[in-house]
């Protein structure tokens, strides 16, 4: 709480020297921007910039969309992010706090409305305002959709319209190992997988692996099991198996030395590299919110984006735009954007007296996510989950991070048999931590991370299998509750009622993973189960201890809100890139499809604006002399250093 109250204090502050400095800047120029369809005038100080692109968001589809439109010279983009900008005097997140609790200026605290499924839980999701978005906390996990729930997709979005700008992100390590090790061919690699590419994909290491998650091999390869035996590769020709995850994690030497050290792989790092930070028609800006989309209205027919209304700490300004507003906030705040400027259902900006600009009612709504479950189990010998070390000398080991596994190890893809089809209904993290936290899940206080500490120092030590549900059927919304971009919105998961369907997916992993427990070699290293317990009915068990998987997706859906070139229906040069766009559910991670939507969408642009789309990247055949200039503020080069690798105190996320 005392957190909370310094934080506000600060907040006041730097609004106070904020309006302090428009009403100043007024004052010396006398010069006012009518910024609203109310005419309810705005300082700007004077100053006027104008850019063809304005991308909101240097998240996942922000940072790649920004770097490839700055590859066309003569287009001017400015790239904008509200969290605040770092530098080499910014503390780690938990140096104050035992255990993990994100309590940083780069996190809104969004917070969910109370679940109905979830014994009227309020559920804290971790976001990350700052450059490279909220990618930075997660485990960078590469898992594409499969192609049978992409068919819900609009049809020309399907996996095979994707699978191009799929390869065209990778740089994936089957190309530097030989396919007895990895286990895909070469001519798959070819067929699926991408060369070259920003992101390094890299897989985790067997031979790194705790000894709970080497025991499991042999189980992993085992066909007659749930989810089919071993698959080499979960983003190749087939979705379902056992398999090692794929996640984009850079190593920092040799690409084929496994004991390299290693970071994180974000968009933001892959894409806006300190080469493109140089070009001169680029300018990003950290620590810049921007309150709302300008419209102009005047005209017949939709309403145009000319510009967007930001505000740092020397001011309120407005920059125009000649082209269009790029909107990649996320799936939280890429809605809220929107009705805050007036697009979006006409009740619900009556009810936060918006006026409306353009009446949509698919903005915020279709709110998805996946559905997480853990199961997890003592360990009757802790040093059975410490990589890298055998169990020999217990006195004098000392527990090392392994490379690149992070607390993982096997990813199970399966269909549990419920239906009919080949839809990828459950993924199962192995890991070698516990995903329950202190208070068994009771959250009193929900911006406290739901999730314990390593496994390893848990006494008895304790491993989890996280369930997570990939098809589930809630659709909830995101509603802003006024015209302050500051309000937050409200997010309703409307996790109201559990189906039948979906309990039987749980119970049936459930049942399946009890059997391996109670007759394998590998279930005689594992002491009791915690969670669920053998007492506790199942029903009673997941309806208490669901959470988010933290996949938030379609609050701008493709084909309802925006239309298949994303462009957000009713309005003209008003664009989204984020999971907010997706065209329905994903059965994987969202970030490898994020990345392709980001991809495709500058194929789009180009080819919406005369450019040839199958030319070579522009920065490859100018002169950097050649390129236009922008004008205003960017971040340095140098800023690429401070970047903290967030995900080492969030290790157990997607």
């Amino acid at each position: 709480m005392s957190t909370n109250r310094v934080l506000l204090g600060s907040l006041i502050v730097t609004l106070v020297i904020a309006i302090g400095a428009c009403i100043w800047g007024a004052v010396m120029t006398s010069k006012f921007v009518y910024a609203t369809r109310d005419n309810e005038p705005l300082c700007d100080n004077g100053k006027q910039e104008e850019f063809d692109f304005v991308v909101v968001g240097l998240g996942a589809g922000g940072s790649v969309i920004a770097s490839r439109l700055s590859e066309i010279p003569q287009w001017t983009i400015l790239a904008i992010d509200r969290g605040p900008n770092e530098v080499s005097t910014d503390v780690d997140p938990t140096s104050a706090i035992s255990g993990y609790s994100f309590v940083s200026p780069h996190d809104p605290v969004a917070t969910s409305l109370p679940l109905a499924a979830a014994n009227k839980k309020i559920m804290y999701v971790p976001r990350f305002n700052g450059l490279g978005g909220t990618a930075r906390l997660y485990g960078g996990i590469n898992v594409r959709p499969s192609r049978t729930i992409m068919r819900r997709w609009p049809s020309n979005w399907t996996y095979d319209d994707l699978l191009p700008y799929y390869k065209k992100i990778e740089d994936h390590y089957c190309y530097y190992y030989d396919a007895n090790s990895t286990g895909i061919s070469n001519e798959d690699c070819n067929k699926y997988h991408g060369k070259n590419g920003p992101l390094q994909v890299n897989p985790t290491y067997i031979p790194e692996f705790a000894n709970v998650s080497k025991l499991f091999e042999p189980l992993c390869g085992n066909s007659s099991l749930l989810w089919g035996g071993y698959n080499a590769d979960i983003n190749g020709a087939n979705h379902i198996g056992c398999a090692l995850f794929q996640r984009y994690f850079n190593r920092k030497g040799n690409r084929t030395d496994v004991q390299s050290d290693y970071f994180l792989g974000t968009s933001f790092q892959g894409y806006i590299t300190a080469d493109v930070i140089k070009r001169t028609n680029l300018r990003v800006r950290a620590a810049t919110t921007v309150l709302k989309i300008l419209f102009d209205t005047s005209a017949q027919g939709p309403a145009k984006a000319r510009g967007v209304i930001i505000q740092n700490s020397t001011g309120i300004y407005t920059i125009y735009v000649r082209k269009e507003v790029i909107v990649a906030g996320g799936a939280f705040s890429t809605p809220h954007l929107l009705q805050v400027s007036g697009i979006g259902d006409p009740a619900i900006l009556l009810s936060a007296q918006i006026p409306l600009v353009a009446a949509n009612k698919y903005v915020g709504r279709n709110l998805r996510d996946h559905v997480a479950v853990p199961m997890v189990f003592q360990v009757k010998d802790k040093f059975s989950t410490y990589p890298n070390y055998p169990n020999t000398n217990k006195s004098s080991i000392v527990y090392k991070k392994s490379i690149p596994n992070g607390s993982k190890s096997w990813l199970i893809a399966l269909n549990a048999g419920v239906r009919p089809n080949n839809i990828t209904d459950l993924q199962i993290y192995f890991s070698d931590t516990n995903y329950h936290s202190p208070d068994s899940f009771g959250n009193s206080e929900p911006r406290q991370c739901r999730f314990g500490s390593n496994g390893y120092r848990e006494s008895p030590a304790e491993i989890t299998l996280r369930m997570i549900l990939q098809d589930p059927t809630f659709l909830g919304t995101v509603t802003a509750t006024s015209d302050n971009i500051y309000d937050k919105p409200l997010i309703d998961f409307k996790w109201d009622n559990i189906t039948d369907y979906e309990y039987e997916v749980f119970n049936k992993t459930i049942v399946a993973i009890r059997n391996l427990v109670n007759t394998t070699q590998w279930g005689l290293l594992l002491g009791g189960e915690v969670f669920p317990g053998p007492d506790t009915p199942i029903k009673t068990f997941i309806d208490g201890h669901l959470e988010t998987a933290l996949h938030p997706i379609s609050t701008c859906q493709m084909g309802l809100c925006s239309d298949t070139r994303l462009r957000v229906l009713n309005t003209t040069n008003v664009r989204v890139c984020d999971t907010s766009a997706f065209g329905g559910q994903v059965d994987g991670n969202p970030s490898a499809t994020i990345f392709a939507l980001a991809e495709r969408l500058y194929d789009i642009l180009r080819q919406d604006y005369g450019y040839n789309v199958q030319q070579k990247n522009m920065k490859t055949v100018i002169d950097d002399g050649e390129r236009a200039v922008s004008d205003g503020e960017t971040i340095s080069p140098e800023m690429l250093q401070h970047l903290k690798d967030y995900s080492e105190y969030f290790s157990y996320a997607a």
